[in-house]
């Protein structure tokens, strides 16, 4: 007898049990929702940052119903509706028991709902579950395949399929706007030049290209259309297919952004209606292409959620840019997506204490401090960074009402956020626009009325009303005063249009206004490397360095000697931070403060470029308990003119989080267009310390693709905090280590050895004890720094010795092959060059002799004549050794002379031990990465280098391991990339352990020291092969 609807299980209570099988078996944080009035009971779920809705009912026609509105009004990522068809089975006389086993064990239908587009998902959904839907709905299964449902729909989301596809046919529209405007003539391309950028008294070499312009143009007429279309409702404006019909493309688009220009929006669109005057009539087809298809856009919702305009930007624009060897930089959109989440997570405390274990007051308060928040990016370029940091606070808020059900209207919290909160600050006047236009798209639709996004004064100020002519740094005259700023970029406004101009979208206010401090800074600050390429400057590009792509020389230098008065400032203060924080570091960083000896070098911060400086503005306009985000070199977390930005980080800040790339296949970088080694640091503002303070280091073996990619990564690497965190098959994937307080501070020189934590734990020990341990033997190892050994060395730059002895150089190196024999003229042998047929054994002989010469530098370049070299740069992946020993003392372009204060056995041995795997380990722990496998270590870091302290070894070990040296001598191990799975590499190793060893080590013993030895060779190589190439380039 069939039971009737009364006597069923109420459906909430099969929620209840749904949820829990859900997130106990299956991984997922699922929470049900508890009838009450007339809500329909769900299930909510949270993984990987995305928010599924899961609608259970007895009857299929409702849980359809449900689920179509939780994604079209609700804003969930996935829904589910679930069909209990076989309801006689849950019966309300079930126990707790029998009702979860009967769930378990029932067979339901069920249907994905996804927000649209949704072909492409359920044609990779049926592939991957191995089911068809009939009409939509998958038949007859278990909650088994409602978890797969889950999953595989988060991996497609994660891929982006749709967005790509949409960018590519951007790509090709614009592509063909570009190719009818390069046969136009000059004029047209130079006017559009003129109107996308004004930077006041100087000239940009970067963008004074026809494809980059032309590009940029394009892109412009898009983005002004699709934000057209996402307003115009709220106006009453006539669509813009209607104005094309009437006017044509050209015409029609501009009569109705002239119409929009009536209610303001005057720097979203104005730039867009000054291009339309000058395009020509021949490109009307390219233009009607480019409004068509941004009419499209603006209706695809989950689209415009997912920063597309600013992604076009980056994959069209900044390709060309890219392609043509230009030195801009873009934020990676996955990076920036994974370095937001990260800080967002740390502002509000998330990453510790996931939401689904917040208290009901918790969440409330994490609602008002969203709704509240002040984020600023004070060298915004396209907005990446700020709208990236806007996504993922209301993506937060978003989980956070679905999970919790608070009665939280979103688009309020967003509009309060982008209105009052958001700031970003650029000097081109066409970047703001993008980032305008960015936020207005992402935020609620059609209710921001205004933005505070600024172009601000770069360039060289000689209107004679100005009260302060001159150079102006942009953003970095914050550093001075920024109330003297908004005062005095208000006074020259009149005269200079644009100077600084707040951009709303109903107009430009003409204040400059931030907040006195921020509760989050997120910055992928300019200028952080030499910005000259051969392509724009010709051989004097790699001379240029900083404000590389002004073109006048002068004005150039204008700008740098301002910069050189804010960079003197920095320095001070930085200085002060670290002498007052010094008795928390030890004894070598005290003196390093101090500049004592050789270790002045560390106060100076020239070398790192204007990176540090925006680090440092930050610094001073971000809030306690603040969190500041930035893209930086990855020098920051290793070099010498980076080493006082490390001491504020450990002593003012709790770093929270340094993001590293390992990834072969897709670069070491974070800014496209660069394949120079970057690093992502989150850090909280705060002075108190905890000894159990930890940083998460993040080692990215292979970096996601995508923006939804990088945010999964981020949700599971705070949810694992440590060890190996893979997303899934072809997808991202992390080893993450945490860092003790005290590690850090006890490695301040160089962070970079805390990202291999194998590794470090050993060669710590080894530091620490004085001792090698391995394979149950303990030797003593006896160590010091490497300046206590030597005499003198030198010299920093491979062009004095080239000036010294006037040597001929083709190309950009010394012409070796001229001086292969030894002249009728006295002569001084030198090792030239240091390419892998120079200097692949430990014993080299000179392989050239130049005239000798009678001039300052010469003198003292022969003064360092000596038989022990050390390199400057290391290239993992194509050299074989580290020190080398030659047969006859002689001088090097190349390498650095080392002149020792010790005998000959003690220099072999030495040069043994810096070629050992335990020498080797501990130039990898203190050295510099640059780009991609290139490495290097300066003079200062050669110093502090710890190395086998010879002179406290007794005489018998000394002759054994100056015996081992004569022994390998002339042995190629191979590459340091290759040669850790070499025999003779391990027997030299072996034999170095004899030699420290005071008694012998037995055929038992020696099995296990290889053993370990092997495991150690495994985890050096596996962080080489992070480091370097597949191949040798």
């Amino acid at each position: 007898m069939r039971s009737t609807r009364g006597d069923r299980v109420h459906e909430g209570e099969i929620n209840v049990r749904i949820s829990d099988i859900l997130s106990k078996e299956f991984g997922l944080n699922c929470n049900p929702e508890r009838p009450s009035g007339r809500r329909r009971p769900d299930i909510r779920c949270y993984y990987r940052g995305f928010n599924i809705v899961i609608e259970t009912s007895y009857s299929k026609n409702d849980a359809e119903k449900d689920a179509k509105k939780r994604i079209e009004e609700d804003g969930f990522d996935i829904a589910i509706a679930l069909w209990l068809k076989k309801g006689d089975r849950y019966h309300k006389d079930l126990g707790a028991d029998q009702l979860e086993e009967a769930i378990r064990s029932s067979k339901f239908d069920v249907a994905l709902i996804p927000p649209p587009p949704r072909q492409g998902l359920l044609k990779f959904i049926t592939e991957r579950v191995h089911a068809s839907p009939s009409a939509d709905w998958f038949v007859d299964v278990d909650l088994n395949f409602v978890k797969d449902l889950i999953t595989s729909s988060i991996e497609y989301l994660i891929t982006e399929e749709e967005i790509e596809g949409t960018i590519s046919e951007v790509n090709n529209r614009l592509a063909n706007f570009i190719t009818l405007l390069r046969g136009q003539p000059e004029k047209v391309w130079q006017d559009i030049y003129n109107i996308l950028y004004r930077l006041y008294g100087l000239r940009l070499t970067e963008v004074r290209d026809a494809e980059v312009i032309f590009g940029q143009a394009g892109l412009s007429i898009l983005l002004s259309s699709t934000f057209y279309e996402h307003v115009r409702a709220l106006h009453g404006l006539r669509s813009l297919s209607e104005y094309v019909r009437e006017h044509g493309p050209i015409e029609g688009l501009r009569k109705a952004l002239d119409d929009l220009l009536q209610i303001d929006y005057r720097t979203a669109i104005e730039t867009t209606v000054e291009i339309l005057k000058w395009l020509p009539p021949d490109v009307a087809g390219a233009v009607n292409s480019l409004v068509e298809l941004g009419m499209k856009i603006a209706q695809d919702r989950y689209l415009l959620r997912r920063d597309f305009a600013g992604r076009v930007y980056h994959r069209i624009v900044g390709d060309i840019v890219h392609r043509k060897g230009f030195a801009t930089f873009y934020t990676e959109v996955p990076a920036a997506y994974l370095l937001a989440t990260l800080a967002v997570d740390t502002l509000l405390g998330t990453d510790e204490k996931p939401i689904t274990e917040l208290s009901k007051e918790e969440v409330q308060g994490i609602i008002d401090r969203i709704s509240s928040a002040k984020v600023g990016d004070f060298a915004c370029g396209s907005g990446t960074l700020v709208t990236a940091a806007y996504s993922a606070l209301i993506d937060l808020a978003s989980a956070i009402r679905q999970y919790h059900r608070l009665d939280v209207n979103l688009d309020d919290v967003g509009k309060k956020l982008i209105e009052d909160g958001v700031y970003g600050i650029d000097a081109l006047r066409y970047a703001s626009q993008i980032t305008a236009i960015n936020l207005a798209l992402i935020g609620p639709s059609g209710k921001i009325t205004k933005e505070n996004v600024f172009t601000i004064y770069l360039g060289i100020l000689s209107d004679p009303s100005v009260p302060h002519k001159g150079p102006w740094l942009g953003s970095l005259e914050l550093l001075n005063n920024s109330k003297h700023v908004g005062g005095i970029l208000a006074y020259i406004e009149g005269g200079l249009r644009g100077a600084v101009e707040k951009v709303s979208v109903s107009g430009v206010e003409g204040t400059f206004t931030v907040p006195d401090k921020f509760d989050l800074i997120i910055m992928n600050p300019p200028f952080t490397r030499a910005t000259g390429r051969p392509e724009t400057f010709g051989e004097e590009s790699e001379k240029r360095g900083l404000f590389g792509f002004v073109a006048d020389e002068e004005a150039r230098q204008n700008l740098l000697n301002r910069l050189e008065d804010v960079r003197a400032r920095v320095r001070q203060s930085l200085k002060e931070n670290a002498k007052a924080y010094k008795d928390v570091l030890p004894n070598i960083i005290r003196e390093a403060i101090d500049g004592k000896g050789d270790l002045k070098a560390y106060l100076s911060i020239g070398q790192a470029g204007e990176g540090l400086l925006f680090l440092y503005l930050a610094h001073k306009f971000v809030r306690d308990d603040g969190v500041i985000a930035f893209v930086l070199p990855r020098n920051i977390l290793m070099g010498v003119s980076w080493f006082l930005a490390r001491v504020l980080l450990a002593t003012r800040y709790h770093l929270k989080y340094v993001v590293v790339s390992s990834d072969p296949e897709n670069d070491y970088n974070f800014s496209e267009g660069t394949s120079l080694s970057e690093v992502l640091i989150v850090a909280k503002r705060q002075d108190e310390h905890s000894p159990d303070e930890e940083t998460v280091f993040i080692n990215l073996l292979r970096k996601p693709r995508t923006a939804l990619e990088a945010i999964a990564l981020a949700e599971e690497v705070m949810r694992r905090r440590y060890g190996y965190v893979p997303l899934g098959e072809n997808m991202a994937t992390a080893y993450v280590t945490r860092v003790k307080r005290g590690d850090l501070l006890n490695y301040i020189l160089n962070w970079n050895i805390l990202v291999y934590e194998g590794l470090f734990k050993y060669l710590d020990s080894m530091i620490k004890r004085n001792e090698v341990e391995i394979g149950g033997i303990t030797v003593r190892a006896p160590l010091s720094r490497f300046n206590d050994l030597i005499a003198d060395m030198g010299v920093n730059r491979g062009g004095d010795v080239i000036e010294a002895f006037n040597l001929t150089v083709r190309g950009n190196r010394v012409a070796c092959n001229i001086y292969r024999n030894r002249p009728n003229v006295p002569y001084i042998p030198m090792i030239c060059g240091g390419g892998e047929e120079v200097a692949n054994k430990m014993l080299i002989q000179p392989n050239a002799y130049v005239p000798d010469m009678d001039n300052s530098k010469a003198r003292r370049i022969k003064s360092l004549r000596t038989r022990f070299f050390l390199p400057n740069r290391i290239r993992w992946n194509t050299f074989h050794t580290i020190a080398l020993r030659s047969t006859e003392p002689a001088i090097s372009n190349v390498y650095f002379m080392v002149r020792m204060n010790l005998t000959e056995e003690q220099e072999k041995a030495l040069a043994l031990w810096l070629n050992s795997f335990w020498g080797i380990l501990t130039v990898f722990a203190f050295m510099e990465i640059t780009e991609e496998a290139y490495t290097r270590l300066n003079i200062t870091q050669w110093k502090i280098l710890p190395v086998l302290d010879i002179k406290k070894l007794d005489e018998g070990i000394v002759k054994c391991l100056a015996n081992t040296f004569d022994k390998y001598a002339n042995t190629d191990f191979g590459r340091l990339t290759e040669q850790f799975g070499r025999e003779t590499r391990m027997e030299m190793d072996i034999d170095v352990i004899k030699c420290l060893s005071t008694t012998p080590i037995s055929a038992d013993k020696e099995g296990t020291l290889r053993s370990e030895l092997k495991e150690l060779y495994a985890q050096f190589s596996a962080a080489l092969r992070q480091l370097s190439r597949h191949n040798s380039q």
